[in-house]
C-alpha cells in the first residue's frame, strides 16, 4: 500500500508540474499569448509550458490528434469533435510606412490595397488567403514583394518603407504609431471570433485547467 500511495504521489506531483501544451498562430504567440503566459509564470512557476507556433489549419489538426492540449486561434473549423471558446476579436488593420497615402484618405475598396506593394505573412495562412482569394475574385493584380513568418518582423518592413501590409490589430504595440499608420478594416474585412478550441471529451490536467482559466479571466472583456 505504501508503493502505491507513493506512485500516486508522483503521478500527482508530475502532473501538477505539467507541460501544458499550447498551439496557437505567429501572430497571437507574442502579443495575446506572451501576456497569459507572463501572468501564468507568475503564478504557477513550477508549472512549465510548452508552446508551438503554426498556422491556424496546423493548430487545429494538432489539437485534433491530441498532440497538444489546446489551441488558441480565430475562427477555427467547426466540427463534431472540437470544442471551441470564444474569448477575444480578431480584427484586421492595414500598417502602412508613415505619410503613405492610403493613411490621408478613407479606403474603401480592397482595389486600393492592392495597387501598393504587399508585405504578408507566408502562403496558406489565414488573413493572406483570404486577401488573395478577394484579389483573384475581383481580377486585381497585386505583388506580394516581401514575405515573413512574423508580424513583429513584418512591421519593421513596413517601417522602412519597403511596402504595405494587413494584419491583426492585436500586434500592433502602443509604441509602434510612432513607426507607421495604422488603419481599421473592419468596414471592409470580417471581424472574427478568437479563442480556445480543445479536443471534445479529452481530459484537461490540472495546469491546463489553470491556464484556461487564466485565458478566460483575463481575456472574456477584450
Amino acid at each position: 500500500l505504501e508503493g502505491i500511495d507513493s506512485l500516486s504521489s508522483i503521478i500527482s506531483l508530475a502532473e501538477e508540474r505539467g507541460p501544458v501544451t499550447i498551439a496557437s498562430t505567429p501572430d497571437i504567440i507574442p502579443h495575446t499569448l506572451l501576456t497569459i503566459v507572463q501572468k501564468f509564470n507568475e503564478l504557477y512557476p513550477a508549472v512549465y509550458l510548452r508552446i508551438q507556433s503554426a498556422n491556424r489549419n496546423e493548430v487545429t489538426n494538432l489539437v485534433r490528434t491530441g498532440e497538444v492540449d489546446i489551441g488558441i486561434i480565430q475562427h477555427p473549423e467547426r466540427g463534431d469533435d472540437l470544442n471551441f471558446e470564444p474569448l477575444f476579436l480578431y480584427e484586421r488593420v492595414l500598417i502602412a510606412p508613415l505619410n503613405h497615402p492610403l493613411l490621408n484618405s478613407t479606403i474603401t475598396s480592397l482595389d486600393e490595397i492592392a495597387s501598393w506593394p504587399l508585405i504578408m505573412m507566408g502562403r496558406g495562412t489565414y488573413t493572406r488567403l483570404m486577401l488573395e482569394t478577394e484579389f483573384r475574385r475581383r481580377g486585381l493584380e497585386y505583388e506580394i514583394i516581401v514575405e515573413l513568418d512574423s508580424m513583429d518582423m513584418i512591421k519593421r518592413y513596413v517601417a522602412l518603407g519597403m511596402g504595405i501590409s494587413v494584419g491583426p490589430r492585436l500586434a500592433i504595440d502602443p509604441t509602434d504609431h510612432e513607426s507607421f499608420g495604422v488603419v481599421g478594416l473592419a468596414h471592409m474585412l470580417p471581424v472574427e471570433q478568437a479563442g480556445i478550441i480543445n479536443l471534445r471529451g479529452k481530459t484537461m490536467s490540472t495546469p491546463t485547467k489553470a491556464f484556461v482559466q487564466l485565458l478566460r479571466d483575463t481575456l472574456s472583456l477584450s
